[in-house]
């Protein structure tokens, strides 16, 4: 078998434009390179990266739809969870009214509609520029996001917690959280915008604080006695693999007109003409 070195040759050769220097080798040795060494090792890493993603992807996915098989359900564990978290926080509250300030403030500061408008300038920036796949995939992924989370609130058709003199009030329905919802997929996009801009501890630094902010997010909705804990935790997971649908299909744009994503950080890189 080839070593190592001599597949990356043979990648480079056949796949990356540079002449075969095995043309004489038969067309069987031939073949069998092709099949082991196709791939640039770019491509490899993409293929490694891709997996990693699909993997992240299908917890997400997995874990909104148990959620939601659950809640729909009325399956009395997650109920019980859910009604004895809100009366554990209320009963916090009360004693607590600063936390109560706090989690009003995060909710109006990572309000939805924060993240959709400033995404929503960013995208008609890009349109701007004539990148219009860039443009096309924010507005997806922020408003077709914000679509489905009020379809799945219609089709689930959860009441809020009722709680004794609550300390905040929320419209609509429950399931999903729409701030979870918003926040994670704001913070997601905005994270794949940022990331060729920062170095590799920058980079883990925006991931930790992105975290913190979905979570914070989440967290005072339960605070609040607007939202059920599974609500929350479904909206996050909804939010996640929501981007991740549609940053694949922007990649996917993307390597079919020349323009290869081979990692994160390259995503909101310039696009140059289609070949």
């Amino acid at each position: 078998m080839a070593s190592r070195h001599g597949r990356i040759t043979a990648c480079a050769e056949t796949v990356c434009g540079v002449p075969s220097r095995g043309t004489q080798e038969g067309v069987a040795r031939k073949l069998w390179g092709y099949i082991h060494d196709h791939l640039c090792v770019a491509d490899e890493r993409f293929g490694l990266r891709l997996g990693a993603g699909l993997v992240g992807t299908f917890v997400a996915a997995v874990t909104f739809a148990l959620l939601l098989l659950l809640v729909r359900a009325g399956w009395m564990p997650l109920r019980s969870l859910d009604t004895g978290t809100a009366q554990v926080f209320r009963r916090i509250d009360g004693s607590n009214p600063e936390l109560v300030k706090t989690a009003e403030v995060l909710s109006r500061v990572f309000d939805p509609n924060v993240f959709r408008v400033l995404l929503t300038l960013i995208a008609v920036a890009y349109l701007v520029r004539g990148e219009r796949r860039h443009a096309a995939w924010l507005i997806t992924t922020v408003w077709g996001g914000a679509a489905l989370g009020l379809a799945l609130k219609a089709a689930v058709g959860r009441s809020r917690p009722v709680l004794p003199d609550p300390v905040s009030s929320a419209p609509g329905l429950s399931f999903p959280s729409g701030h979870a919802l918003g926040a994670s997929i704001g913070c997601c996009v905005l994270l794949l915008l940022t990331l060729r801009f920062l170095s590799r501890r920058g980079r883990i630094a925006a991931v930790v604080v992105a975290g913190v902010i979905v979570c914070g997010v989440g967290l005072a909705r339960v605070v609040l006695g607007v939202h059920f804990v599974s609500d929350v935790l479904a909206g996050i997971m909804l939010g996640m693999a929501w981007v991740a649908v549609t940053t694949w299909a922007y990649v996917a744009w993307r390597r079919e007109t020349g323009q290869p994503v081979e990692r994160p950080a390259e995503v909101g890189s310039a696009e140059k003409p289609a070949t």
